[in-house]
């Protein structure tokens, strides 16, 4: 699920909770978000309570999600030697 956030200039941006490296209190109203993949950070009038609690909610059950990950690597992998034998 993406995140809602307006930055300290008042853009709206959607982020995906999965790709937050880091979030640092800039003041007790601001935080800084670092999204991997991004050159630059992302800062916000929120404090980084409120930022951590909406990302912390809208990530996928992490369990889950590495699961799921590593059934589709397994698949991937299975399908690649399945072809490099026949190949």
């Amino acid at each position: 699920m993406l995140v809602k956030i307006v930055d300290h200039k008042g853009k709206e941006r959607y982020i995906n909770p999965i790709y937050v490296k880091a979030l640092t209190a800039k003041s007790p109203t601001e935080t800084e978000i670092e999204i991997s993949g991004w050159s630059s950070k992302v800062r916000v009038k929120q404090p980084v309570e409120d930022v951590a609690l909406a990302v912390n909610v809208a990530m996928p059950d992490a369990a889950a999600y590495i699961a799921a990950q590593e059934d589709e690597k397994a698949a991937q992998d299975a399908a690649a030697a399945a072809t490099a034998v026949i190949g």
